[in-house]
């Protein structure tokens, strides 16, 4: 079994959605579970994080570059 974090910002929903889009292609493929990962709860989950195979981050754009 694999596991894949999507750790995500959004600031009003459009990158959450997104990341929900990634983390069910993920768990499409079989023997993979995904776990999505709000920033704001970052803290709550450095166990999952360092779990994971692998990591996607997601993040909005905010004045030309990824958000804070």
């Amino acid at each position: 079994m694999s596991t894949v974090a999507v750790v995500f910002h959004s600031g009003f929903g459009h990158t959450a959605a997104v990341a929900k889009a990634v983390a069910h292609g993920a768990e499409g493929v079989q023997g993979t579970d995904a776990r999505m990962i709000p920033v704001a709860d970052i803290d709550k989950h450095w166990d999952d994080l360092n779990a994971a195979d692998a990591i996607i981050f997601g993040a909005p754009t905010y004045m030309g570059s990824a958000s804070a």
